[in-house]
């Protein structure tokens, strides 16, 4: 939990523990942040075994740089700055190896589990309301399958993960304005998308 702790938070000194050498205090970090983290990378790369990849690949990175970490940020913005970054390359490269674009295929069975939106429901275990959240879950994956790479991870950050404009213009490291055009024009363009089906 990140509560306040005097000047500092718990995730603080978890941090200031790893840079003192204190056995445990790394791990303690990804526990942690190890779940967020996998959702953000599942849900940009839509394939269970490269989002763990990815995660993997941001606690390695974090590893390496956690020195340098200053603490401007809350850590687990930072860690989703990684992600972000990683999945962008992942991405990337996809493309540059000229493989079948499917960003957003559907998944079937177990490596769908966490990756799609899961819209609340007060009595979402009816078999009616089942069937329209599976049905909505379709169309907005498909709909945030058309925008770009960077839109996307805005959204995300945004609506799913709940990031303010500051946050997530210290994550893009572009100014609020321009995070709250890209915002809009996205939104504007999934509304299109969706307008069908409204």
């Amino acid at each position: 939990m990140e509560r306040p702790e005097g000047k500092g938070r718990p995730v603080d000194l978890l941090v200031e523990g790893f840079r003192k050498g204190m056995p445990g205090s790394f791990e303690a970090i990804v526990r942690a942040h190890q779940d967020r983290v996998y959702s953000f990378c599942a849900r940009m790369l839509s394939d269970r075994e490269d989002a763990l990849d990815a995660a993997q690949e941001v606690f390695l990175s974090a590893w390496r740089n956690l020195s340098g970490f200053r603490g401007d940020a809350a850590l687990s913005t930072w860690l989703l700055r990684i992600a972000a970054n990683a999945c962008l390359n992942r991405i990337r490269r996809r493309k540059s190896l000229s493989e079948r674009e499917a960003p957003w295929p559907e998944p079937s069975g177990e490596a769908g589990e966490g990756i799609m939106f899961q819209p609340a429901g007060g009595d979402a275990d009816r078999p009616d309301r089942l069937a329209e959240a599976s049905e909505m879950r379709e169309i907005l994956t498909e709909a945030l399958s058309h925008l770009d790479e960077g839109s996307r991870w805005m959204v995300l950050l945004s609506d799913v993960e709940g990031f303010s404009y500051e946050e997530i213009a210290t994550l893009a490291e572009v100014p609020v304005g321009t995070v709250k055009s890209r915002l809009h024009r996205a939104r504007m363009a999934m509304r299109r998308l969706l307008s069908p089906v409204a």
